[in-house]
């Protein structure tokens, strides 16, 4: 079989990442070898390296087993209720979920910007024990998952916002420390995000760079007394 066969695995469903010049019903062999090994795994899933709409969504195909797309994700001691075709996931973001939680200080105030289903906002609750984190998606489905998230894991200092976040912020106190992931709209969420952090918080900023090479840049800084990372 060919190497490209890269699988996430998400709770009991399995995802395999489509090449651009296979279709969906190309992989049912190799969904049915994944199923064959792996007797948890309940589905297996195709999505294309794309994304698009106002929610950033790849395209998913359904291949083989349940034909559900809603289960429960562990990462970090935590557990997670959502369905990947409707909000943005991506196991590669782990290492960042654990990363930003360990900064988080105790009785901090933190605003989420695009909470999603709650992955930065609940483990930095759990881990950093913070005052409150204000928790804000403009996606139903994720303000969904996420109230459904902090019930799952007793996080009830995460306050779930539904909206606009550009437009929610203003309504908030300022943070201690602003959550910005989602690299699209990093430029205005940077501009925005100076306006309610507090003198010597920290914004972390997620943003898009290309590079010549395979080195990985890593972006540090300080602005106006609000550092970034």
């Amino acid at each position: 079989m060919e190497k490209w066969k890269r699988i996430e695995i998400v709770g009991d469903i399995a995802i395999i990442g489509i090449p651009f010049d296979k279709k969906p019903e190309d992989l049912k062999d190799y969904a049915k070898e994944i199923m064959s090994k792996h007797p948890y795994i309940k589905s297996v899933w195709g999505r294309y390296r794309d994304t698009k709409g106002e929610f950033r969504l790849p395209t998913y195909y359904h291949i083989l087993g349940e034909e559900r797309s809603e289960t429960v994700y562990k990462e970090h001691g935590c557990r997670y209720y959502l369905d990947f075709t409707k909000v943005f996931f991506s196991s590669k973001l782990s290492f960042e979920h654990l990363r930003i939680a360990k900064e988080v200080k105790k009785g901090e105030i933190i605003i989420n910007m695009f909470a999603g289903y709650g992955p930065f906002s609940i483990l930095s609750a759990k881990l950093g024990k913070p005052k409150l984190v204000y928790s804000i998606d403009i996606n139903p489905y994720a303000y969904y998952y996420m109230m459904a998230n902090i019930d799952l894991n007793k996080t009830y200092n995460v306050i779930p916002i539904y909206g606009d976040a550009f437009k929610k912020i203003y309504y908030l106190e300022n943070a201690d420390r602003i959550i910005s992931p989602l690299p699209e709209k990093a430029k205005e969420a940077y501009e925005v995000a100076l306006q309610k952090i507090k003198p010597g918080g920290i914004i972390h900023l997620f943003v898009e760079i290309e590079t010549k090479e395979n080195p990985v840049p890593v972006l540090r800084g300080e602005i106006r007394g609000a550092a970034w990372a």
